[in-house]
């Protein structure tokens, strides 16, 4: 959460927010972004590995601001992935069907041949739907930790679900 997500939030809830407690909330939020784009989990890392080992073109289409990505370079991600689009830098958010057709068209991949892969947020799998993927599948692990009561509907808006990124290469198989 950067300091003005904060600054809306506390505004919308009727809290005034020093500014030394925005400093500390995008000091906390720059650490587990830096945590997480530094340190993925090791499977993901790997599973990305075997499906470039296959010769699948993957991209990244994330919601995004300029914050967040300050440790993107850094990443051990961006060995592993082809194309980016980040939406401070794209133009448009998921779910808007530009977003997609930005990162397909990077990719060099039409929609009906593409798989789109992701954890619901944002009403993207509704998008990646909307947008023509072939397929769109749920990553029921990365889903469970931020809506666990809404995973249900989400599954609901996949052609399929797996548990983690490790079972990509064998869905793609089938």
């Amino acid at each position: 959460m950067g300091p003005e997500l904060a600054r809306d939030v506390a505004a919308e809830c009727q809290v005034e927010v020093t500014r030394e407690q925005l400093a500390a909330i995008e000091a906390g939020w720059d650490l587990t972004r830096r945590a997480a784009l530094l340190d993925p989990p090791p499977a993901s890392i790997e599973a990305l590995g075997v499906l470039r080992r296959q010769g699948v073109r993957i991209g990244v289409l994330s919601n995004t601001h300029a914050l967040e990505l300050r440790s993107w370079e850094e990443s051990p991600l961006v060995a592993l992935v082809d194309v980016v689009a980040f939406s401070h830098e794209i133009g448009a958010c998921k779910p808007h069907p530009l977003a997609y057709a930005r990162v397909l068209a990077r990719l060099g991949v039409a929609a009906g041949s593409a798989a789109y892969v992701g954890d619901g947020s944002s009403d993207e799998l509704v998008g990646a739907r909307s947008a023509g993927f072939g397929l769109v599948v749920l990553a029921d692990e990365a889903a469970s930790r931020w809506a666990p009561d809404d995973l249900p509907r989400l599954q609901a808006q996949a052609d399929a679900s797996v548990g983690s990124l490790t079972e990509i290469a064998e869905l793609l198989d089938s």
